[in-house]
């Protein structure tokens, strides 16, 4: 019904709303069907951009700010050695098979390039910050807004990143503080335990770790 009134809506306007969609790479995060989001993590209308079916991994309890932009592949862009134009993705963008008679998407599996993005629990992402493909991201980070997070980042459990590309400002607890937090892992408990035990998120980190750690 939704669709309805927008497609009438822009028609309105003068555009053809299926154009528009078509000519667009991206999706909204809660509408791509190659991501999995963990329980609880939300956003505030994140995109991902995609040209490919790589996943988009993202753990439990995430808050992911307004205008994040999640880029889960190169797009083919650096699979060739010659050029970083994307030959078949555009040459060929409606054919099923190669001039030499090679199924296309056949061939495009034989093609390594940087794709997927894993996101820990626990995470913040704020406003405006790009996850670039083949980004790890640990437990407990926060990116700072507008950061650029590279294709060869991993960024370590419990850290604050921020930057074009980012880099970490510090961390937000010791070593063995962030062991200790990753064992309790309150994002595996049951939402009625956490909702029973709210109030405890408010005290010291080493009050938390007595009470719960194990």
């Amino acid at each position: 019904m939704l669709n309805k009134v927008r497609h009438v809506l822009w028609r309105l306007l003068g555009i053809d709303y299926h154009h528009a969609l078509r000519i667009h790479d991206y999706v909204f995060l809660k509408n791509d069907n190659f991501s999995s989001i963990g329980h609880k993590t939300y956003d505030n209308g994140a995109l991902v951009w995609r040209w490919t079916k790589a996943e988009l991994k993202i753990g439990k309890y995430c808050s992911i700010a307004n205008n994040v932009r999640f880029i889960v592949d190169e797009g083919y862009h650096q699979a060739s050695r010659i050029t970083s134009f994307p030959i078949i993705n555009n040459f060929f963008k409606d054919e099923l098979v190669l001039p030499s008679g090679k199924d296309k998407n056949d061939f495009l599996k034989t093609i390594e390039q940087r794709e997927g993005i894993v996101i820990g629990n626990d995470v913040w992402i704020g406003m405006g910050a790009y996850i670039m493909p083949g980004a790890k991201i640990g437990n407990g980070v926060t990116i700072a807004a507008n950061s650029v997070v590279t294709g060869n980042s991993i960024i370590p459990d419990y850290c604050v990143v921020g930057g074009s590309p980012a880099k970490i400002l510090k961390f937000k607890h010791d070593k063995q503080t962030i062991e200790r937090l990753n064992n309790i892992a309150w994002w595996n408990w049951d939402e009625s335990e956490i909702k029973e035990k709210a109030e405890d998120f408010y005290m010291s980190t080493d009050d938390f770790i007595k009470k719960y750690g194990k």
